[in-house]
């Protein structure tokens, strides 16, 4: 046998030899000819040349073969050599460097989008096996989709699909179908006193891992923030927080809320969002089309403008993220908000549920864009505040 296979080799860890694709070589000396018998076109893989201790000589890349043998009488002239004649110089590494640092050294080598073929050897020189360009970019785009997945998890785990909460007076029902694995929405409810509630719902800058590193941050805050400070507290802190730790590189919009069943008292920041609306009847109205204060994450001292009212029995409030004002459907045309009141005023009138409510405004919705695709995470929160 002129072709050789380099004995491979069990090792621990993310190591380069574990996405080796090739492990043949030829021992110098051997004729070109004879290793042409031997191949299956058309020839994918490098070929090492070693001594006849395996010390790696140089490497036979697949385009060479190719070329030689599309040239007139290319074979013929293929008889007259030996495969050191054909070799080129190799570019080695050690088969056990980690994935990680070979993948940062040809970092420019992916730029140019040319084929490479790299031989790994071990200390002393011994071929080990071949690897390409090309397995370490599928590795890195295996790894990367393992990433999404995990930051979808646990995404997922943090801003459920759904979520439907009833207090004594209070209904709140949350939505949010991210348009990628891992989007950049983000909602939290909570009772942080009997009949005392916070809410919120955010849009982040941003998509995949770095959307699930800041809602990752946010749940964190969430969850040991105390809400029975003034609300324009717990947005100076979470400020403090974005810029500590994303330095003006990520931010956040989102409107934050205070309610108080018993007496009816809603308070919000609405921090660069502005998609706050009221449903009376079938109409859809929008409090307010500017936001009062720059997004989260923006600036030092944001001073953020609170507002206050005082809700009525019998109130629902709307919160979407952008991703369900520009939707568009074949014409072009932009998804009606006033779709959701409409639906909204009728389950009300047949005294279903807002969890009903919330199924058929989706339906709505997806039955609007048909194929066209999800530009982008949509997410609501309906509130519904009842007769005692």
């Amino acid at each position: 046998m002129t072709l050789k296979t380099a004995e491979r080799t069990q090792i621990n860890g993310e190591k380069i030899i574990k996405i080796a694709s090739s492990f043949t070589h030829v021992v110098q000396g051997t004729p070109v000819y004879a290793l042409l018998d031997e191949l299956y076109e058309p020839v994918r893989n490098a070929i090492a040349v070693t001594d006849a201790d395996g010390v790696v000589q140089g490497t036979i890349i697949p385009n060479d073969l190719v070329e030689i043998l599309g040239k007139p009488f290319g074979r013929d002239l293929l008889k007259r050599q030996f495969v050191e004649d054909i070799m080129r110089p190799a570019f080695t590494f050690r088969y056990d460097d980690y994935i990680q640092d070979v993948r940062e050294r040809l970092a420019g080598d992916f730029e140019t989008g040319a084929d490479g073929y790299y031989v790994l050897v071990d200390a002393d020189g011994i071929f080990r096996g071949h690897v390409s360009s090309r397995d370490i970019l599928v590795h890195t785009m295996n790894d990367h989709a393992r990433e999404l997945e995990t930051g979808a998890t646990i995404q997922s785990r943090l801003v459920p699909p759904c979520l439907d909460i009833q207090g004594k007076r209070l209904s709140i029902t949350c939505s949010s179908v991210m348009a990628q694995g891992v989007g950049g929405d983000y909602y939290y409810v909570r009772e942080y006193r009997p009949g005392k509630w916070f809410f919120c719902l955010c849009d982040i800058s941003g998509k995949g891992i770095s959307a699930a590193i800041i809602t990752a941050v946010l749940a964190g805050f969430m969850y040991n923030a105390d809400f029975s400070q003034p609300i324009e507290d717990t947005v100076i802190r979470l400020n403090r927080i974005m810029l500590d730790t994303f330095r003006l590189k990520k931010y956040l919009t989102g409107i934050f809320m205070k309610f108080d069943e018993e007496s009816g008292e809603l308070t919000w920041c609405d921090m660069g969002h502005s998609f706050f609306f009221v449903i009376e009847g079938s109409s859809v109205q929008q409090l307010s089309e500017q936001a009062d204060n720059v997004p989260v994450g923006l600036i030092e001292d944001p001073f953020p403008v609170a507002k206050t009212l005082r809700v009525m029995p019998g109130t629902i409030f709307l919160l979407v993220s952008d991703g369900i004002i520009e939707q568009e459907n074949r014409q072009g045309e932009s998804f009606d908000i006033n779709e959701i009141g409409i639906i909204t005023d009728e389950c009300a009138r047949k005294a279903n549920d807002p969890i009903r409510a919330k199924v058929r405004i989706l339906e709505r919705f997806f039955d609007f864009k048909r194929d066209m695709p999800q530009r982008d995470d949509i997410s609501m929160l309906l509130f519904n505040y009842r007769e005692s």
